[in-house]
């Protein structure tokens, strides 16, 4: 079993304070195996990690956290910048398209632009996952 973070922030994000060298060597710190840095409407720094992550050991998930109209979606696996504001459906549309996949974070959670206020039931079940767990839930403390 891999041990992997598929949603993190790098200071390239407004709720990131970390420059990616610190990330890669945070998760090796952890024992993590693999690492995604899903900043928010931003690619550039995810690219540079996945890039780098071998150096430490670790398998690179390149991806972006994805600011749709009607919230957040996380875009796994995508090398290329998922345009903000476009409808949710397009989102999916887009980041599948791209080779990626769609993960939902933070669904239910409408003051950090969950979609699930947003969205139908099964608009939902149309993602490719959905986050269950965010450390925020626990400690009050951003990843």
């Amino acid at each position: 079993m891999l041990s992997v973070e598929l949603h993190s922030h790098s200071s390239l994000s407004y709720d990131g304070r970390d420059p990616i060298e610190y990330l890669l060597e945070q998760a090796v710190a952890v024992g993590l195996d693999a690492l995604a840095v899903t900043d928010h409407d931003e690619i550039d720094a995810s690219l540079e990690a996945a890039e780098l992550a071998a150096d430490y050991g670790l398998v690179g998930i390149p991806g972006m956290e994805v600011t749709c109209a009607a919230g957040h979606v996380l875009a796994l696996g995508v090398e290329e910048l998922i345009p903000a504001g476009l409808s949710y459906d397009e989102t999916l549309d887009r980041i599948r398209d791209a080779g990626g996949i769609a993960v939902i974070p933070h669904p239910f959670q409408k003051s950090r632009h969950g979609v699930a206020p947003h969205i139908s039931s099964a608009q939902l079940a149309s993602a490719d996952a959905i986050e269950i767990y965010n450390s925020r839930l626990l400690t009050g403390i951003a990843n």
